[in-house]
Order: C-alpha cells, then sequence, then structure tokens
C-alpha cells in the first residue's frame, strides 16, 4: 500500500483537485492522509467531507489546537501516521496523472535497492485559461537521466 500524504494550508481553491487526482489513480492500494497545518479558510470543511465520505481510505490529521506548525512538522505528522510500504507526497496545490502510482510503484517494486523514484513534473500556467499563460507550460529535465540508480552516498 502507497500512504499519500497532502499537507494544506489554506489550499481551499486546489485541494479538491489534487484530491480528485488521487481518487483518479490506475492503482488503487493506496490510503491518503489530509495534514491540516492549521487552515481557517474553507479547505479543512473539504478535507473532513473527504474523510467522511470515505472512511477506509481517507484519514484527517491536524496539529494540537489546530496550530499551523509548518510544512515540515506536517509532513512528519503524516509519516508519523502512515501505514504504507510507500510514501508518496502531493502538494495540495498540485495535480497527479492517473497512472503516477502504477508507474512508480512498478519501479520501486523491480527495483528493491532504490530507496525513491520521481520523475519529471509539468510547470503548468495554462490552467488560467488565459492565452499568455499556454506559453509558459513546460517541463524541466530531470536531475539525472531516466532509468537510472543511483547508489546512496557514503559518508564518514
Amino acid at each position: 500500500m502507497v500512504s499519500v500524504i497532502i499537507i494544506f494550508f489554506n489550499a481551499e481553491g486546489f485541494l479538491e483537485e489534487a484530491l480528485e487526482s488521487v481518487f483518479g489513480q490506475t492503482y488503487d492500494a493506496w490510503e491518503l492522509l489530509l495534514v491540516d497545518d492549521g487552515s481557517n479558510d474553507g479547505s479543512t470543511a473539504i478535507a473532513q467531507r473527504y474523510t467522511e465520505q470515505h472512511p477506509g481510505k481517507v484519514r484527517y490529521l491536524e496539529h494540537t489546537d489546530h496550530q499551523n506548525r509548518g510544512m515540515s512538522a506536517s509532513r512528519n505528522l503524516g509519516i508519523a501516521n502512515a501505514q504504507g510500504v510507500y510514501i508518496a507526497f502531493l502538494d495540495a496545490d498540485d495535480v497527479w496523472l492517473s497512472n503516477k502510482l502504477d508507474r512508480q510503484v512498478a519501479i520501486l517494486d523491480s527495483q528493491p535497492e532504490a530507496a525513491m523514484v520521481y520523475g519529471p513534473a509539468q510547470w503548468w500556467y495554462s490552467w488560467t485559461g488565459r492565452v499568455e499563460d499556454r506559453l509558459r507550460d513546460y517541463i524541466p529535465e530531470p536531475g539525472v537521466p531516466p532509468n537510472t540508480l543511483l547508489e546512496a552516498p557514503l559518508y564518514s
């Protein structure tokens, strides 16, 4: 199983689309942990609604007293509650292609010595619908060649 962790702070305008991209995955052995970092907009209600609608699949987490503790503390809260073999992070204002988990789990399963996998991400400006933003979309080159297994560095 993959533990998908979405941390959010005042992400009302984007959160639902991010959540739907998880539900749209072709790989379905996942749990979704929604970590609220003290939101004061409608994103808390969105997350709680998904938790209520999908009780075996989605869990809502927050810091004590609904505090804002920052990205690292929020990701750590998600990790501490994860039950999956793998962990995948999705930012609340991003979306996944539908086969993302399928492809990445297959890679990790076929390469047990690999500790993580990543791929290209599209910088998507045209979501605004403005004509001038269409030209800004691009996919940057990843930092390593595709299909490369890197050895972990040794520290002494």
